[in-house]
């Protein structure tokens, strides 16, 4: 008797990692296929580490206008745009654009919160269903304010939001939330404390999950291998093509990050997805004493820092600049400047390392999520943006719930898109 094809999932970052463990514990046997050597090489390598369900914002609204604006001209900090007259980018802004008004703000920013916070608790059980060595913490978040004003405009727009559970704090009361913080009092005018939040290592959860789904269930992993397209029958997918033979499949799941709009291009669909790019740093801490606890994102300074396996990492940019990923001085030199300002003397400054990444952006903020029209069995999990780590669990759980034939706990997260069945 025939072998039931499996479940081929394109891409092993941590949406490609954790899709499997959820439609594997679903009793699927899964294929999962990557051009890289090993899992979460690419936005999930070295991305910040914490699981920001506080940060689950939209970043289409009325204010990014200006935003995008002040970037153009080069007067946006956290915002640059190198490659303006990239034919993508400029169909992405369009799409962009539709969605900065306050009504689609509100509702794209409620499907981001919806599911970081689903997110977050499946990803607090999955290192105990799996029997891995605890390594995330999941004590909550911090987002600091260094300028008064933009403290208290925060503050006061958080308490007529009516969201439940983020605490306002004082410059007293942070410190006594992160002690280590103590020496740097007159930085910080406030901040939020966000209980939701969790942080941990992605690239190597990524690859203890990989690796414990090898040993405890029906999942394949075939790296180094090249994806080239598909072999189409009348209303699905038959195999996917790649650069060592057809894999076969019951049905396909691209959760193939910025890379998604060009595989399916030849397919008739162009998702708007758009690779923006971020920087990160890490440095050997000599003086745990000084370093938070608790990760912290820098809203004044836009720069988000997290410690575990005795490294602090930094991370920072939004720069619309193509598929490149070069790490220029100056943009080096911006993290360089505030780990030296802020932790000084606590890690080790020769022990710098740099990395970047390309955040899969959708204009609206939410994923592409859910079964692609025109195919009976292919299926996009794809467009997280700075949100992968934080949405990838809820979103892995929503798509396996909805192919093998499940009521979904949770609808109406989703991008939307008339290409699009979505969830």
């Amino acid at each position: 008797m025939a072998r039931t094809p499996p479940f081929v999932i394109i891409g092993c970052g941590i949406v490609g990692v954790l899709t499997a463990y959820a439609l594997a514990k679903r009793g699927k046997s899964v294929c999962v296929v990557d051009r890289a050597s090993q899992p979460a090489q690419m936005c999930s390598y070295a991305n910040a580490g914490i699981l920001a369900v506080g940060h689950a914002k939209s970043w289409a609204g009325p204010g990014a206008i200006g935003s995008i604006g002040r970037a153009m001209f080069g007067h946006e900090p956290g915002v640059k745009v190198t490659r303006l007259a990239d034919p993508a980018l400029l169909r992405w802004g369009a799409s962009f654009l539709v969605h900065c008004s306050h009504k689609a703000h509100l509702s794209n920013t409620a499907k981001l919160q919806k599911l970081s916070r689903y997110s977050r608790d499946l990803t607090k059980s999955i290192e105990a269903d799996l029997g891995l060595t605890p390594e995330l913490r999941h004590d909550g978040g911090l987002y600091l304010f260094q300028d008064e004003a933009q403290f208290a405009a925060y503050s006061s727009a958080l308490e007529r939001s009516g969201e439940g559970g983020f605490q306002v704090l004082g410059r007293q009361d942070l410190i006594a939330r992160e002690p280590s913080l103590a020496g740097r009092a007159d930085q910080f005018a406030g901040g939020i404390f966000s209980p939701y939040d969790s942080v941990g290592d992605c690239r190597l959860f990524a690859s203890r999950v990989a690796t414990a789904l090898t040993e405890k269930f029906d999942v394949n992993f075939q790296f180094e291998t090249n994806v080239s397209g598909f072999e189409r029958r009348a209303n699905g997918i038959r195999a996917v093509l790649t650069d060592t033979g057809p894999i076969p499949a019951e049905a396909v799941i691209l959760t193939t990050g910025a890379d998604t709009p060009a595989l399916m291009r030849p397919l008739g669909v162009a998702p708007h997805i758009y690779p923006v790019k971020g920087y990160s740093g890490s440095w050997r801490i000599l003086d745990d004493a000084r370093i938070p606890t608790l990760p912290f994102v820098d809203e004044t300074a836009l720069m988000a820092v997290a410690a575990y396996g005795g490294q602090l990492r930094v991370t920072a940019l939004a720069e619309f600049a193509g598929f490149d990923r070069s790490l220029p001085d100056d943009r080096t030199a911006l993290l360089r400047d505030y780990v030296a300002c802020t932790f000084g003397d606590a890690v080790d400054a020769d022990s710098a390392g740099f990395w970047s990444g390309l955040r899969p952006s959708t204009p609206a903020g939410p994923p592409y999520l859910g079964r692609i029209r025109k195919f009976e069995n292919l299926w996009i999990n794809a467009g997280h943006g700075q949100l992968g780590w934080t949405m990838a669990a809820g979103c892995a759980d929503l798509i396996a719930e909805r192919i093998t034939g499940q009521d979904v706990d949770v609808e109406g997260v989703s991008a939307t898109a008339r290409w699009l069945e979505e969830i």
